[in-house]
């Protein structure tokens, strides 16, 4: 065996400290998996949720957010204090993936389909709040240490949680148990109707909440849904969703569908009302859903719209839909006999 030089061995462990420190370097700066949103196979069933909704990660790392839902989704980072704006607005305007975050300034990615991917990278340590534009009880918290510190959970635990929760919200028995007797609790849920009653509830739903934030359910569906009334008679809907809004719209379909149409008048009892005088006509509820929850400091929110009625007075076959969730299979029909 031949000895080398002074020189050649300082030489050789320079290179191999260099080589063992780059990695590590390199490792350090994770890219973590989460996803926005999941649904049934029909997209009846969606779970507004961020799966999971919190993760610890270190500085420098990112997290890539999927959709896995037909709804839409956002991610979206705030500034501590900043007003909240819906996601036609942004933070304001959109941000591009693979975009920083550091407490600073928001980004938000426009609104996700199925899908499609964004991703946001964490450089500074702290505490920041993870929120969808579209649904504003739909939140996370992301937990970022400092490189050195030891972190709780790996990928695979987040994968597992994501799953379990996905599962849990997506099969939630409590629901099928109070909605029994009204039509198939599956993936091919459509209308109910009422016992005695013209009326259809416009979608259900269930709050779910983990320590970093608020999950739902939502049954995007007008349920048990084909209706058999005669001419003179009033439909009712009620949306009994307590965080998605939903519409009922005949005929065309309005550029914005915040509003009600114009022959949309309010009963006493504060639920919209319309007439629809023949096939084809145009009537549009306007969204309609929960109100806000109320909190300190903020001025109390004006009791809900969550009814709407139409009174048919002519025979025919009327077609209606969700505005917001027709691409979901959120549709509807109303047959009135003489």
């Amino acid at each position: 065996m031949k000895f080398k030089s002074p020189t050649f061995v300082a030489a050789a462990l320079s290179v191999a400290l260099a080589t063992l420190t780059i990695p590590q370097t390199v490792q350090a700066q994770q890219v973590w998996r989460a996803t926005a949103g999941a649904q049934s196979k029909d997209m009846g069933k969606q779970a507004i949720a961020f799966l999971p909704n919190e993760l610890w990660i270190h500085a420098g790392d990112s997290i890539t957010w999927t959709s896995a839902s037909g709804d839409i989704h956002t991610v979206s980072f705030f500034v501590a204090g900043q007003t909240y704006a819906d996601f036609t607005v942004g933070c304001p305007g959109y941000s591009p993936s693979g975009v920083s975050f550091n407490g600073l300034a928001c980004v938000s990615a426009p609104p996700l389909i199925a899908g499609q991917s964004f991703t946001v990278k964490f450089p500074v340590t702290g505490n920041f709040k993870l929120i969808c534009l579209v649904h504003p009880h739909m939140t996370g918290v992301i937990h970022v240490l400092a490189k050195s510190a030891t972190l709780p959970h790996d990928q695979a635990f987040y994968d597992k949680q994501a799953a379990d929760q996905q599962h849990s919200l997506l099969t939630d028995a409590d629901m099928d148990k109070e909605h029994q007797g009204h039509g198939e609790m599956d993936d091919s849920l459509s209308m109910h109707v009422i016992s005695g009653k013209n009326s259809v509830t416009a979608g259900i739903g269930e709050m779910a909440a983990t320590g970093a934030g608020f999950q739902s359910l939502s049954i995007v569906r007008f349920l048990d849904g084909k209706i058999q009334i005669h001419a003179g008679d009033t439909v009712e809907w009620t949306n009994l969703d307590p965080a998605l809004p939903h519409t009922v719209t005949f005929g065309v379909e309005p550029a914005n569908p915040g509003p009600p149409s114009g022959n949309v008048s309010f009963d006493a009892d504060g639920a919209g009302h319309a007439t629809i005088h023949f096939v084809g006509d145009s009537v549009h509820s306007g969204i309609f859903g929960a109100a806000p929850e109320d909190q300190s400091g903020v001025p109390v929110a004006p009791p809900a719209y969550t009814v709407f009625r139409v009174t048919f007075p002519h025979p025919g076959t009327y077609d209606y839909k969700c505005a917001l969730h027709d691409n979901l299979g959120m549709v509807g029909k109303v047959i009135v006999l003489p």
